[in-house]
């Protein structure tokens, strides 16, 4: 039985530090005795970085950085007010960081262009790289393709990246995909803001898909239907106002597809939504799926609308409707046995 932290095994040590900022195991075990400081210079061991404000200079704070082997980080991440420091981290020491897996970047309007060079050029010189998160939540110009170059290099053969994450406004984003490539690592991609056409245009360069999230605000026409994703098993949508003919589409897309969550609102103007033959058609061959949508009319025309559906579909389960003056509102939910 050990007696001493020293008598653990390395392995239990190099898993706790698993659950421990980089900075505050530097802090607390650093120049604690022999032991330690061999476990911090190890080659097993896997630090999880949270960039500072005072280490965006090309020269690093010695104090600590004199106990961190840049190879030795697994995953870097930033707060949103110091976004500008993991980029400049990055342009000094993106190829130093051999053992990186996960990247979390947050972008700034100022220097953006400039910024999305340095983020290009980054993930081309870290081998590891398999998840990578990108925030931007600034306004830009619809009809410039600002992310071309990072969105270029993401679909492409080069790229190690397996599962990405975008947060910006995918929906106002003109997105030209005629220079990407089709990705053969890309499994799983979650989108936040983007357009049916837009979200069918990317499916279209992601064979292997597996999973996927997305926000869709937009229901636009699809222009690119022609795909089938046999290794797609789930899908996760939130949807504003969405066609059902756009997830009947989706489920041709996925032949396999076993998972499928549905939340958002719906508009009681598209009488398909209220058809339960069409709703078995989309969650046909499912083993797991979970439909949440909600719709409210204020209007008298709009009510009375929705009341000739609420007497239609009277005692069907997975339709309900509440009046709380002055709106009336309808409830869609479907739910499999386990989700």
């Amino acid at each position: 039985m050990a007696s001493t932290a020293e008598d653990l095994p390395s392995e239990i040590w190099f898993y706790i530090f698993t659950f421990i900022e980089g900075h505050d195991i530097v802090q607390s075990f650093s120049t604690l005795n022999s032991f330690f400081d061999s476990l911090l210079h190890s080659q097993y061991l896997q630090l999880h970085i949270r960039i500072k404000k005072n280490e965006s200079n090309k020269r690093l704070p010695v104090l600590t950085w004199s106990h961190i082997d840049l190879g030795n980080i697994y995953s870097l991440s930033v707060g949103q007010r110091k976004a500008n420091c993991l980029i400049q981290f990055l342009r000094w020491n993106a190829s130093y960081l051999i053992c990186l897996r996960s990247l979390s970047v947050y972008l700034r309007k100022s220097k953006f262009d400039n910024h999305i060079q340095i983020i290009t050029s980054a993930l081309q010189q870290m081998p590891s790289l398999k998840n990578i998160r990108i925030k931007y939540t600034a306004q830009f110009n619809p009809d410039i393709d600002h992310f071309e170059p990072l969105m270029t290099y993401i679909f492409s053969t080069k790229s190690t990246i397996q599962k990405c994450s975008f947060n910006f406004r995918m929906f106002h984003y003109n997105m030209i995909v005629s220079k990407w490539s089709i990705s053969p690592t890309l499994k799983y991609l979650n989108f936040c803001n983007t357009s049916w056409n837009n979200l069918f245009s990317i499916l279209s360069l992601t064979p292997y898909l597996y999973s996927f999230q997305a926000l869709i605000k937009q229901s636009d026409t699809i222009l690119n239907k022609d795909i089938v994703l046999t290794h797609l098993k789930k899908v996760n949508l939130y949807l504003v106002c969405p066609h059902l003919i756009q997830l009947e589409m989706l489920k041709d897309v996925a032949p396999n597809l076993e998972s499928l969550q549905v939340q958002g609102n719906f508009s009681s103007k598209h009488p398909a939504y209220f058809n339960e033959n069409l709703w078995y058609k989309v969650l046909n061959n499912l083993k797991y799926f979970y439909v949440n949508l909600s719709t409210y009319s204020e209007s008298n025309s709009e009510k009375q609308v929705l009341r000739d559906y609420i007497l239609d579909l009277n005692g069907k389960v997975w339709f309900t409707w509440e009046e709380h003056i002055p709106n009336l509102y309808a409830f869609i939910k479907f739910t499999s046995v386990t989700i």
